[in-house]
């Protein structure tokens, strides 16, 4: 279990100790990555790290995400990869069940639920995150590769799964170094050299929504979603194979290409607002209305998200907003 940490000092106990309590499995290694950080996140954990010998501390100079959790891959000894940011926590049993489930069914991957973690000063909030699939559902690559492109029941989230390891190993799989959102063409590339992929129905994993975040930030690196994109498509021409996803292509790059200009709406006053907003617009404007409007793989809402982004009607826009607003209200408990 690989676990980046970077000025994390009021998470990181937390997470570690999610990790080092699982239940039903004891041979398991963690790889704490100390990716050059500034603030006393390894201080606070250096007494949990000494008393456990299954926790390996690796230091190196500032990489980012990417390069510590590749630091961590070339480290690891075990046949299974998992990865947990470190201002997130895990369940009680999210690695024996996953383990249990990619040992029992044959799998390359194991997947489980996520829950969304949302902090303030009344307690904490969860919105759970399921795909829909039934407890112990098993499907090809290319099942799972057709439902990643509609980014709903399969995400690209790195940290709500286990690997194995040979994935990494044969293919030369690495994230990027130097980008944003790496999660996206990794994950990918995992999931098209995977034979079989498991599903679980428990939310196992606690996603932390916290400002400061690299999830909740306004930066340029936001366009790295875009290249991304552009990286799985090159990938799929690279392997002969891009004719039989062009039209889902499509489908992905809108979806992200709606996610940038809704995180431009909530951060108009940003200081490369106008640089982001600028690509946003180029690049909607050579995405062929006819063409998207056409695509059989593009489903109605997405095709409004686009409409909705080509004729700068930001009132639609709002409007979906507060529609899924409401359809996803967090019901708030104490702490």
């Amino acid at each position: 279990m690989i676990i980046p940490v970077y000025n994390v000092e009021n998470y990181i106990v937390k997470c570690l100790e999610s990790v080092i309590s699982q239940k039903g499995f004891q041979e398991y290694e963690v790889i704490v990555v100390n990716d050059g950080t500034q603030d006393r996140s390894i201080e606070r954990i250096q007494t949990i790290v000494k008393s456990h010998r299954n926790i390996h501390l690796i230091e190196q100079e500032n990489g980012g995400l990417s390069e510590a959790r590749n630091t961590g891959i070339r480290s690891s000894k075990g046949e299974y990869i998992s990865f947990v940011d470190s201002d997130d926590w895990i369940d009680s049993t999210m690695i024996f069940d996953l383990y249990q489930a990619i040992v029992q069914t044959g799998s390359d991957i194991a997947v489980c639920n996520m829950k969304k973690v949302f902090a303030d000063k009344t307690g904490l909030g969860f919105l759970e995150m399921k795909s829909g699939f039934s407890d112990r559902t098993v499907m090809s690559s290319k099942e799972a590769i057709n439902h990643y492109f509609n980014h709903k029941k399969i995400n690209g989230y790195a940290c709500n799964k286990i690997y194995n390891r040979r994935l990494f190993s044969d293919y030369n799989i690495t994230f990027p170094g130097g980008k944003s959102y790496e999660d996206l063409p990794t994950t990918f590339r995992l999931l098209w050299h995977s034979k079989k992929i498991v599903f679980l129905e428990g939310c196992f994993y606690n996603y932390l929504q916290r400002e400061g975040s690299i999830s909740n930030k306004l930066h340029t690196n936001l366009w790295d979603m875009i290249e991304n994109v552009y990286f799985i498509q090159s990938f799929l021409k690279s392997n002969g194979s891009y004719k039989d996803y062009q039209k889902k292509i499509a489908q992905l790059l809108i979806f992200h290409l709606f996610r940038i200009h809704i995180e431009l709406q909530k951060n108009k006053g940003a200081l490369n607002y106008e640089f982001l907003k600028g690509k946003l617009n180029q690049e909607i404007a050579d995405c062929s209305f006819l063409k998207v409007m056409a695509n059989g793989e593009i489903n109605f809402l997405t095709k409004i998200k686009f409409v909705s982004m080509k004729i700068k009607a930001d009132y639609l826009i709002d409007f979906l907003l507060k529609a899924k607003a409401y359809k996803s209200r967090v019901k708030t408990v104490g702490s």
